[in-house]
């Protein structure tokens, strides 16, 4: 839990001790000042969730630090609750809310009310904290995305439910010989959904990609489909899953492709290219992704890169776990057996066939040697 810090300012040490007494807690931290400017540096130095401020004090009154306070960026947010022994006029009240506090106290106090106090401005301050904290969060798992998302090898393009699209990786771009500023807001059944000749298999409305999608199915493509963009086709294979989780509205969908132009090529090429492309299933397939932790089987291995990796995997994903990962290697590389590397889960989909799962990771921890291993493997395999 997070320890939160409060700062109590009188001039009398006997009063702070009183205010000790009662607001003492395992998860908050008092900080004691005994005058205005003890208590301007101390607001300066440490991060405080509450302030309680006596008003009458020598040099320095409470008005005036309270004022100080609020005209400086690092303490101006700081909740700041007066206790005072001085009368209950309205001016001195009024005064004191002119200067930013948030409440008043008057002594000698009552401390029943000075904890419920206290407790309502601290929960406040704690939920804002969590908050600050989530959407640092969602930042940094927003980056780890965005980079994970130029790393694949596949192009990627994400639409809404009208089929508009949103987003795109770099490999879309380079795939099509486009540009991210063209593709986006095009329609998708204006990009992918051609035949060889160019003309427009499907409507977005009338695709089975859509129909399988809206169910909350991931769809494949059985039939050869070509992506256009002027006067550039190529032939390819596509993947979609759709965005909600089942049980959700449909909202849009994730389109994972690649260019497999080489198919339409003369049968020998065709030929060694479908030996090359064996050759590295049949190496990745080898290669199972273990937990160090556990020793438990997480996936395999279906393509790596120097930022992540897809696996295939029989279990459910946890979007963000960050897990101690290893794998045995087809052969030595630069002296050892095993991989070893520390990934967090960055997405995960579920396929077609019950179980059945593709993931993307992103490296975490990665020493120099593995750094190596990963490049040796991108470049043989």
């Amino acid at each position: 839990m997070i320890k939160q810090n409060i700062l109590v300012v009188d001039d009398h040490q006997e009063n702070l001790v009183a205010l000790e007494a009662i607001l003492e807690s395992p998860h908050r931290h008092l900080v004691m000042a005994t005058s205005g400017n003890e208590a301007l540096q101390m607001a300066l130095k440490h991060d405080f969730s509450l302030i309680l401020l006596d008003v009458q004090m020598p040099e320095m009154d409470g008005f005036e630090v309270a004022h100080l306070l609020r005209k400086n960026r690092r303490t101006s947010n700081i909740p700041i609750i007066f206790v005072t022994a001085i009368s209950k006029e309205e001016r001195y009240v009024f005064k004191g809310y002119e200067c930013g506090a948030v409440d008043y106290l008057f002594k000698p106090i009552d401390q029943q009310i000075l904890e419920a106090k206290v407790n309502v401005f601290l929960e406040l301050d704690l939920q804002k904290r969590k908050l600050q904290q989530a959407v640092v969060q969602m930042k940094r798992l927003k980056d780890q995305n965005e980079r994970l998302l130029q790393a694949l090898g596949e192009g990627v393009i994400g639409t809404d439910e009208k089929g508009v699209i949103s987003f795109c990786n770099d490999a879309a771009c380079a795939l099509l010989s486009t540009s991210r500023e063209r593709l986006q807001g095009l329609n998708v059944e204006d990009v992918l959904f051609h035949d060889s000749k160019g003309n427009r298999r499907w409507s977005w409305k009338a695709s089975p990609l859509l129909e399988a999608c809206s169910r909350g199915e991931s769809w494949q493509n059985q039939h050869p489909l070509h992506a256009r963009i002027d006067e550039h086709v190529v032939m390819v294979e596509m993947t979609a899953s759709p965005v909600n989780r089942e049980g959700d509205a449909f909202s849009g969908t994730v389109i994972l492709f690649r260019d497999v132009s080489g198919r339409e090529l003369p049968d020998e090429e065709l030929r060694a290219r479908e030996q090359r492309r064996f050759r590295r299933k049949k190496i990745f397939r080898e290669m199972v992704v273990f937990d160090r932790s556990t020793g438990g089987n997480v996936g395999r291995l279906l393509n790596i890169s120097e930022d992540g990796f897809k696996l295939f995997m029989r279990h459910e994903g946890n979007e963000g776990q960050e897990l101690p990962l290893s794998m045995v290697l087809p052969e030595p590389i630069k002296g050892v057996n095993t991989l070893s590397f520390d990934a967090r889960l960055i997405w995960w989909n579920r396929l077609d066939s019950p179980g059945e799962y593709h993931a993307g990771f992103q490296f975490t921890e990665l020493s120099p040697t593995a750094r190596g291993i990963i490049e040796v493997l991108i470049d043989k395999y």
